[in-house]
This record gives C-alpha cells, structure tokens and sequence, in this order.
C-alpha cells in the first residue's frame, strides 16, 4: 500500500522531492508519469499528440488505480486529481497527501528548463496562473498538507514532510 503521496502542478517539485525522500526514509518511489510511459511504451507528449489529453487522462487513471498498491512514495503528476475518480482514490488513500505548490512565476521559471510538458511548454505566466486557478479547488479537497516551495530547496521540503510524518 502506497505510505505518501504528492500532489501539485507541474514544476511544483513531486519528482525531485520524492526521490530525496525515498532516500531518507528508505522507501521505493514511483513516479506515475514514468510508470505511464513504462507502461504504455510511449512518452507523455507521444500520448497527448496521439490520443489528446482525454486518452492520457484516462490511462492516468487507470495507472494510479493500479499504483494505489504500491509499497512506497507515490509522485503523482500535476493533473492527477482532476478527474473525480482520481481525487476520490487520493482522498481514501488512508495516507497523508502532500501538496507542493509553487507560484505562477516559479513555476514558468522552472518549466523553462524542461521540454517535456504538453501542457506546461505552450503557458506564459498568465497562462500558468490561470491553469493554477482551476485546478487550486482539486488539489485543496484531497491534500493534508501543503508546502510552498518557491523560496524552499528540495531538501529543505524533504526535512519539512519528513518532520510532518513524525508528528
């Protein structure tokens, strides 16, 4: 059974901060958007030019389904709790899900740096706090936890949830 999950929009951190704490509490880490192109042999950008965003929302879907067994951290993509099947499954995890959230303007400094964002490659600024808008009310009804990670290195978010989980 999966012991955490995060959450938060893309760039937020979930990948990197998830490994550091895979590290430091020695536990296995999946990250679903590596296990959806694992699974479906294809990249995020191939599925989204083959099939739209609606195709790769539901193998999302049906991939965190099947990672809710998962012994470990679970890093989840950043639209992951949009659909109502997937912020139910988050919700009744049992464990604790932990938002990281960075501002419109972090967040389009660090998607700068990447090329593998369907989503994330085509939003200015504006863009990027308007997609942050929409989906702020999904993230907020299943996260027990919510850490700004502008002004935050990844360990220093690591030592934050590592201290959340000893309370």
């Amino acid at each position: 059974m999966v012991k955490l999950i995060l959450i938060g929009f893309m760039g937020s951190g979930k990948t990197t901060v998830s490994q550091l704490l895979g590290q430091q509490l020695d536990e296995q880490v999946l990250d679903l958007d590596r296990e959806i192109e694992r699974q479906s042999h294809q990249t995020i950008p191939q599925i989204f030019a083959q099939g739209g965003e609606q195709a790769f929302r539901q193998i999302e879907h049906d991939v965190l389904r099947q990672s809710m067994n998962f012994a470990g951290i679970l890093a989840t993509g950043g639209g992951t709790p949009l659909r109502e099947d997937n912020l139910q499954l988050l919700r009744h995890a049992g464990v604790p899900v932990i938002l990281l959230a960075a501002s419109p303007e972090e967040t389009y400094r660090r998607l700068q740096q990447q090329d593998n964002r369907p989503l994330g490659n085509t939003l200015d600024v504006d863009g990027i706090r308007q997609l942050q808008h929409k989906r702020q009310p999904f993230y907020d009804r299943c996260a027990d936890l919510r850490i700004v990670t502008d002004r935050l290195t990844p360990t220093e978010i690591a030592q934050q949830i590592v201290k959340y989980l000893q309370k």
